[in-house]
């Protein structure tokens, strides 16, 4: 990994990019499809005939990610390697959009699941709902929906998607009904669930401290004060905005000290 690392990745200013490595899952970073090609020679080989799947993340039609070009041609081990929009890396949704909507829609499918499934069998057990049913909700069910939402730069439509889901998982709990007519206010009230922003915020700024105070070398903390670096019109050389009305970065939801982003296309 030292060897492909001095050679291959991408710079931006004076940070150079190769790599996301955590146990046996790697993430190879690379501008183009001929830095891809040149991983085999240096001796740098992939498991793509066991149960882990090798992958290449095309760019999409705005070109937002992806190594660019063909890559039908692209073999490892004797097999083509497949060419995907998205993939899944430590449980969340990497897409050639750059946004977190993907991951979102995700993660409400497997909260979804799994809290449809305690309700059934709380039902079987005839068990009242209670104060002990909104800390198992707060702490699995939660837990699971907002699994990496302190990376997450939302827009208000990932927002309302996830608000609507907490409040639908607390209306269940307490087995209220549409044809009840019971405001949100009254059903938060009763459950003191705090809101799907408040917990996304707390955490953003956790991990914002947690990066900041990182060694000055990681690559996390140089990562970031890139992107601050960016903000604050120290560009790196070469460096132009994409034309258009630019995306919220989340480094501006820290600054503005809420989750939501700007509807840009």
């Amino acid at each position: 990994m030292e060897r492909v690392a001095s050679t291959v990745g991408f710079s931006s200013g004076n940070v150079h990019f190769t790599d996301l490595d955590y146990a046996d899952d790697v993430v190879l970073l690379a501008h183009a499809m001929d830095d891809l090609r040149s991983y085999r020679p240096r001796g740098l080989r992939s498991n793509s005939v066991t149960t882990w799947p090798t992958y290449i993340l095309a760019e999409d039609e705005k070109k937002n990610l992806g190594a660019g070009g063909p890559t039908s041609n692209l073999l490892i081990c004797g097999q083509s390697v497949e060419e995907v929009a998205e993939f899944t890396y430590l449980g969340s949704v990497q897409s050639t959009t750059g946004r977190c909507q993907p991951d979102i829609l995700r993660r409400i499918g497997i909260a979804s699941r799994l809290h449809c499934h305690a309700v059934y069998e709380q039902s079987l057990a005839t068990v009242s709902a209670s104060t002990a049913d909104c800390r198992l909700y707060q702490t699995c069910i939660l837990s699971i929906l907002l699994y990496g939402s302190e990376a997450w730069t939302l827009l208000q439509e990932d927002l309302r998607k996830l608000e609507a889901f907490h409040m639908r998982c607390q209306r269940m709990i307490l087995g209220i009904h549409w044809h009840d007519f019971i405001r949100n206010t009254e059903v938060v009230n009763t459950t003191n669930l705090p809101c799907i922003r408040d917990i996304i915020t707390r955490r953003r700024n956790l991990l914002f401290g947690h990066v900041v105070r990182l060694d000055a070398h990681t690559p996390a903390h140089r990562a970031l004060s890139q992107v601050a670096a960016i903000r604050t019109g120290s560009c790196p050389p070469g460096w132009r905005r994409r034309t258009g009305r630019p995306r919220n970065w989340w480094l501006q939801q820290i600054a503005d000290g809420t989750p939501l982003g700007i509807r840009a296309e």
